[in-house]
């Protein structure tokens, strides 16, 4: 749709008038009141001189008449102001033209003093829009129409210059007072109304800014997904149909050596197995929200000072490299580990909590254990505390490594979960 054209200098987007002008009802009703107000001033003269009485009407039509043409001039000026959501110049000058005609025909200056109010109007709504210079430009030029027309009128009917002056002097505050507060009003109103709009503007600048950025940041995740699933799950399944290959190969001659490659294929598989199991799970939670490079227990020390920053009174021992283990085991010890001090947190608030990370190379195996104390008496259990694993999900997946979970009550009322996975599994 072709917006239509406007006026030259006026470079906001009408956001102010259009406030007024949304839809035809809401202009028709504007229309409307701006019409009765201004008649039943005009009026209102020559309706109390007909209730007063008989009187000398020195005009050539009768007062049914020239109230019908006054209700009309009235009806015109305030429908000039729908002009300003396109042409609020154009919108100024015709309500300063009717109110000039209906003075320069019927010399009734007096009673059209409410016209001043429809001008005032006007100009508010070309302030609103208009630069603040062009504003005060115009208002200038308005007041220089209306009084210049208003001058030359009373010259033209006193037929004296200086009777023309006085009277100029008496109705110049009368027009430019309403014109001027509405042309400060205007600027004002258009000022502020540029403020939101630009505020808006920023805002949503802002959403797409963040749009763009979770967007991004999901696009990292999948590709480091994708590359966790070729790095490690990638390398499983060929070590798989490698060993595989090698045991067909072997069963005929030496069934023994092919037994002992299908026992390895069975536990490359498990690695597999762990590998896409971690992988898709993040994949899952990837949905909801980005997530960052996969946590492992290089990392337990980050997971233990967020919970002691939080309030749990937590120790932490680390006996080992753990740099030096296969991810898959990593990452799935630490997740095991982020789980159980959720739980220790969610049922048992406040008490002692013990961590304890040991890399036995001697038994080439990995042991975590997280030990929390009796819960208080006092306190509750906090809802709303849960990584949708569960203990059902650690242990399926430490003993798709070959390795065991233990979860129970402690002697002291506590509770003691513990995992062994061995190191390598291929051994």
């Amino acid at each position: 749709m072709v917006n239509p054209p406007r006026e030259p200098g006026v470079g906001f987007d009408a956001s102010a008038t259009r406030t007024f002008f949304r839809t035809r009802r809401a202009s028709a009703i504007l229309v409307a009141i701006v019409s009765v107000m201004t008649t039943l001033q005009v009026l209102a003269t020559p309706i109390t001189a007909m209730l007063a009485g008989p009187i000398d009407w020195p005009f050539s039509v009768s007062i049914p008449v020239l109230c019908v043409i006054l209700t009309v001039a009235c009806v015109a000026q305030a429908s000039a102001l729908l002009l300003s959501d396109r042409w609020p110049r154009t919108a100024v000058v015709a309500t300063v033209a009717v109110y000039l005609i209906l003075l320069a025909t019927f010399d009734v200056p007096n009673w059209l003093i409410g016209m001043y109010l429809v001008v005032a109007l006007a100009q508010f709504l070309l302030a609103s829009r208009v630069p603040a210079t062009s504003a005060i430009v115009c208002f200038l030029g308005v007041v220089m129409l209306g009084m210049g027309g208003l001058f030359v009128w009373a010259v033209v009917y006193a037929g004296d210059a200086g009777a023309a002056v006085t009277f100029m002097a008496n109705e110049f505050f009368r027009f430019t007072a309403p014109a001027l507060g509405a042309t400060a009003l205007g600027i004002w109103w258009g000022a502020q109304v540029r403020k939101v709009t630009l505020a808006r503007e920023q805002a949503e600048l802002a959403r797409q800014e963040h749009d763009a950025r979770v967007n991004d940041a999901r696009e990292r995740e999948r590709a480091r997904i994708a590359q966790e699933l070729h790095d490690v799950a990638g390398q499983h399944l060929a070590g798989l149909v490698t060993l595989a290959d090698a045991a067909i190969s072997l069963a005929p001659a030496r069934p023994d050596e092919a037994i002992r490659l299908v026992g390895e294929v069975r536990n490359e598989g498990r690695f597999a197995a762990a590998s896409l199991a971690g992988a898709l799970s993040d994949l899952h939670a990837e949905a909801a929200a980005p997530a960052e490079t996969t946590r492992d227990l290089r990392r337990a020390g980050e997971l233990v000072e967020f919970w002691s920053q939080r309030g749990m009174p937590v120790s932490f021992e680390l006996s080992g490299a753990v740099s030096d283990l296969p991810a898959v085991v990593s990452t799935t010890a630490y997740r095991v580990l982020q789980e159980a001090l959720t739980n220790a947190a969610k049922h048992a608030p406040g008490a002692p909590v013990s961590v304890t990370v040991t890399v036995a190379e001697a038994e080439d195996e990995l042991i975590v254990r997280v030990v929390n104390g009796a819960p208080n008496s006092e306190s509750m259990p906090v809802p709303g505390l849960d990584l949708g694993w569960g203990l059902r999900g650690m242990r399926e997946r430490v003993e798709l490594l070959r390795g065991t979970l233990f979860a129970g009550p402690t002697p002291t009322g506590g509770w003691d979960v513990r995992i062994t996975i061995p190191i390598d599994p291929i051994a």
